[in-house]
């Protein structure tokens, strides 16, 4: 062999060759499935390298996007955003866009109507989201559950209650945009964004991402140069059954040639019925099985809870004993602190730049304390996970955001990589 050829130069003629010696072979010619070979031969060679993430609502799939491509693109909240699909792929820095194609009427009055069956609210597919009154009553509805429910993020009946409002408002919001019955499509020139963070901006706020059904970013950033494309997805419990079946699809295809299932269990102590549901399916299809890899997402909600760590333990032990491609980690902790290693203590370390708006409070009360906060001290308490020549103590007599400023004053970069 040429030493100065990469090893996978005759790959196809390899296959090939070995292909049709085993159709000369009668007794194995009926016997042997080649297709799965023929599917990972076709995604080896490929120049595109497609990686589908996908999981339940509030897993953090964004988030965890986000934290690998170190910037805010996609829309991350509590609850079921959207239904959209978004594709990041490689360009070069002075080629960056987004091209954003949007539901239809009928498809945002589909997901309403899920919604409101889902909350016990009334609606038919015989009324009609362009009559004002209509949308008024929805969204008092909805209001009123958020309330009952004691906040937005108190349950998952707030959340799709939230979600609905969302749909309302990106309706009405950007009606000039959606079509009765087709996906229109605008490149981020035509809706007049000057560059790619003004458009992923208005992509990410709620109600716009609620009428979007699907993003196509084109950014520049080491981990697409490849050819690598990245692959966010509706849940797998999405409240509309095509949205969830959408993932399904993807996660199945032939073309796709990794899958990234982001899972709840080191928050929430267990596995959903649909994550279950989800795993059964890729373990019953050998040609998906081989290519997953499993993220436990909100590893930091175990750190100091013995109970919920131990369960966690747990299932990986038995239920992913025998797998290699399991990871936990903190999609959170992850992307802002990608981010405020651009800050300073001018800038509070990001308390005054990338957490104002959840700093600044309604009223002349004491200023509000961001989720990174509340992590990132969690995180400096717990000896464990502090490589030795750190020696941070977290003060009770110090409010979080004071802890924060004080560590992040005394130990700067170092900590925060």
């Amino acid at each position: 062999m040429n030493q100065t050829q990469p090893e996978c130069q005759n790959l196809t003629i390899s296959v090939d060759t070995l292909l049709q010696l085993l159709h000369q072979e009668p007794s194995l010619r009926l016997s042997q499935d080649t297709t799965t070979v023929q599917a990972s031969l076709r995604k080896a060679i490929s120049p595109k390298f497609e990686i589908v993430f996908a999981g339940a609502f509030s897993a953090g799939k964004s988030m965890l996007i986000n934290a690998l491509l170190e910037r805010e693109l996609l829309y991350s909240a509590e609850g079921h955003a959207t239904g959209t699909e978004c594709r990041i792929e490689y360009a070069e820095p002075n080629a960056e866009r987004v091209v954003l194609t949007f539901l239809s009427l009928a498809e945002i009055h589909t997901q309403a109507v899920a919604l409101c069956q889902y909350l016990g609210v009334e609606l038919t597919n015989q009324v009609s989201l362009n009559q004002p009154d209509v949308i008024a009553v929805l969204r008092k509805g909805a209001e009123t559950i958020i309330q009952l429910e004691g906040g937005e993020t108190k349950s998952d009946r707030a959340k799709q209650a939230k979600a609905l409002i969302f749909l309302l408002d990106g309706f009405e919001a950007n009606k000039e945009y959606i079509h009765a019955s087709k996906n229109n499509t605008y490149s981020m020139e035509q809706l007049k964004f000057n560059n790619l963070k003004e458009a992923a901006s208005y992509a990410r706020r709620g109600r716009n991402s609620a009428v979007l059904k699907r993003i196509e970013y084109y950014c520049y950033h080491s981990l697409l140069q490849d050819g690598n494309i990245l692959i966010d997805l509706p849940g797998i419990d999405a409240p509309v059954k095509k949205d969830a079946e959408l993932s399904y699809e993807k996660i199945a295809d032939e073309e796709t040639s990794a899958v990234v299932c982001v899972l709840k269990p080191a928050s929430e102590g267990e596995m959903t019925t649909e994550e279950t549901e989800m795993l059964e399916k890729i373990r019953d299809n050998a040609g998906i099985r081989d290519r997953v890899f499993y993220v436990f997402n909100r590893i930091d909600d175990t750190w100091y809870n013995t109970q919920l760590r131990r369960r966690l333990d747990d299932l990986i032990n038995t239920q992913f004993r025998d797998n290699t491609r399991t990871y936990k980690t903190s999609a959170l902790l992850g992307f802002y602190g990608s981010q405020i290693k651009q800050t300073s203590l001018g800038d509070r370390f990001g308390l005054d730049s990338v957490f104002a708006a959840s700093v600044t409070p309604d009223s002349d009360s004491e200023e509000e304390t961001p989720q990174f906060v509340y992590a990132f001290n969690n995180y400096c308490s717990n000896s464990r996970k502090l490589p030795s020549q750190f020696r941070i103590s977290v003060n009770s007599y110090e409010t979080p955001n004071q802890n924060y400023l004080r560590i992040l004053s005394e130990w700067g970069n170092d900590l925060i990589n």
